[in-house]
């Protein structure tokens, strides 16, 4: 070894300490470009969700699939039928905010998806604090959508 001290960097330490900070950046840079923005929307969001992994269990396990809602409380039951019987599959509560309502002039929603995957359902309205959002089902695909009103 020489006696001399050494001084700085060599490029090999530099180039890994940036492919670090690139790498980092990748990852952090879109989280913070939506820091602030609530994605959530809250009733709709959550029915929508129910109403997609209703269909999605009709076409898998090959039966019919009911879901049924009361607005004014926001509860549901989900219950399948089929060659094996049929029962209560998941039952529970709607996650509405204090701001948010369901609307409709209907007392009890149902939403019935085939194994098809066609769907006879209801539409309602969600009615929040940034305004409206129809949910509706089209009868031939089954697929749930959310409409801004």
């Amino acid at each position: 070894m020489n006696g001399r001290a050494r001084r700085g960097f060599t490029l090999w330490e530099i180039t890994v300490v940036f492919a670090v900070m690139a790498v980092t950046a990748l990852l952090v840079i879109p989280q913070w470009l939506q820091l602030g923005n609530d994605t959530s929307r809250g009733a709709s969001d959550s029915l929508l969700t129910l109403l997609r992994d209703s269909r999605r269990l009709a076409i898998m396990s090959n039966q019919v699939v009911a879901v049924r809602i009361i607005p004014l409380s926001g509860t549901f039951r989900v219950d399948t039928s089929g060659v094996g019987g049929s029962g209560e599959f998941r039952s529970g509560q709607l996650a509405l905010s204090a701001l948010e309502s369901l609307e409709t002039d209907q007392e009890r929603l149902q939403f019935v998806f085939r194994p098809t995957g066609a769907a006879f359902a209801d539409s309602l309205i969600v009615r929040g604090a940034d305004g409206a959002v129809l949910i509706a089902v089209d009868p031939w695909s089954g697929e749930a959508a959310a409409y801004a009103r």
